[in-house]
């Protein structure tokens, strides 16, 4: 058995790539119960800069790691057919790691190493988050719901002491250091947040933090839009009513977990014809993508998407390399000690069972010796023989079980199994 994930992320794909294969929550539960069906139960990790699905690949019945790579095929199988996608299209971008490098990978997820905002809080709760649902879903139990929880403590502690988190830029002091490199002092404009999921707030936050005084908040469920508007000291609007209020804006935040797209480029075109002298300024972080691509093509029209962030935030972590080191350490460290716990967890069912086996041999002949032996053998003389008995298969024992805990190779395993006859059953 060992950990195995295929993902993609912002690092490997373009975002017309990773928008393919994307999950919002409400997809979620739908998708891991047909990755089960192709065999590979596990967790799916999907936000707006990765995709992720993580399974265990177990060995066949007897016991060859020949058919280590089905795996791979079952999850690739179905990212085919539940995306409708074609692999020759994106196999390129997809990444595989196995064993210690899966742990490792997932490790330097949850500790925002391999985010692309070096420190950021949110991916704790997204991975948090994965997990709960493989759970309500029944897709995940054994090593790998561990391999989970220990990566949420991992996270929180490579956050907590190497200071990665103290100077970490949030996706809404991006959004807005985009805006200023376009626009210069945000106080005074109108902005628009569509969107009022975590990303949709902390930016509009953000926005607000930075002057921006005149905010507008749509969102489907207008209940939650009048709430987060309410906490700006802004407005909401209904989904309808969107395009008259977008005359006024200068500046757009979309952030929804829509399917298709929110604003058109023959919206943007339209609204844009009644104001062609002054811009506006769109910042798309949706996975998919909020806002037809097109609409950047409009006149006076300047539109960002997400992973334009990446190249705003580089410069933070230049400035944070020395505290990524130090968090990069406690990651490989948090990894050894994973891999160690799971080598002896593997190794346990095989010594219990032979030191199981050692005993039950051990009673049954001594029962024998004591039968043929003097039958007014007193108390004391018997419980003698019992201890040095115990003693001998203690000490014979010793050198198998320390093996089998330091070596731990299935085939170390394997071949105890076999010398010792330890059926299945037993381990």
């Amino acid at each position: 058995m060992e950990f195995l994930v295929v993902g993609l992320n912002h690092r490997t794909a373009p975002l017309e790539v990773r928008e393919k294969i994307t999950l919002n929550s409400e997809q979620l539960p739908s998708a891991l119960s047909n990755m089960a069906a192709y065999g590979m139960p596990g967790v799916i990790l999907s936000t707006c800069n990765r995709s992720e699905f993580y399974a265990l690949n177990h060995e066949d019945a007897s016991g060859s790691s020949a058919e280590w790579g089905d795996g791979e095929k079952r999850i690739k199988e179905f990212l085919v057919d539940y995306f409708q996608i074609q692999l020759v299209d994106v196999e390129r971008y997809l990444y595989l790691h196995r064993g210690r490098d899966c742990v490792s990978h997932l490790f330097r997820v949850a500790s925002s190493l391999d985010s692309m905002m070096l420190g950021e809080d949110q991916i704790i709760g997204q991975v948090r988050d994965a997990l709960d649902t493989a759970v309500r879903s029944e897709t995940v139990t054994g090593s790998l719901f561990h391999l989970f929880q220990q990566a949420l403590r991992v996270g929180r502690k490579v956050r907590r002491e190497s200071g990665i988190g103290r100077k970490a830029m949030s996706v809404s002091r991006a959004c807005v250091e985009l805006a200023e490199g376009d626009l210069g002092d945000l106080s005074g404009l109108s902005a628009m947040v569509l969107g009022t999921g975590d990303a949709g707030g902390l930016a509009a936050k953000g926005l607000r933090s930075s002057g921006v005084s005149n905010i507008t908040v749509v969102n489907r469920t207008h209940r939650r839009a009048v709430e987060l508007a309410k906490t700006l000291s802004g407005q909401a609007v209904r989904l309808p009513e969107m395009p008259e209020a977008l005359r006024q804006a200068d500046l757009v935040v979309a952030c929804t977990g829509s399917p298709e797209y929110i604003l058109g480029a023959d919206l943007v075109s339209h609204v844009m014809s009644s104001r062609p002298d002054r811009p506006m300024f769109l910042i798309d972080i949706a996975v998919p993508r909020d806002i037809d691509p097109a609409a950047g093509l409009v006149n006076n029209v300047f539109l960002h998407d997400v992973d334009d962030l990446d190249r705003v935030s580089e410069a933070r972590r230049k400035e944070n390399a020395h505290e990524a080191q130090e968090a990069e350490v406690l990651a490989d460290k948090e990894t050894e000690g994973f891999l160690q716990w799971c080598a002896t967890q593997e190794a346990l069912p095989t010594v219990v069972a032979l030191r199981d086996k050692a005993e039950t041999i051990r009673t049954q002949e001594l029962k024998k010796t004591l039968k043929k032996m003097n039958p007014n053998m007193s108390t004391e003389d018997a419980a003698a023989l019992e201890a040095m008995t115990q003693a001998i298969v203690k000490k014979i024992l010793h050198g198998p079980t320390v093996y089998l805990k330091e070596h731990r190779n299935p085939s170390d395993l394997r071949m105890a199994r076999e010398i010792f006859d330890l059926s299945a059953g037993d381990c």
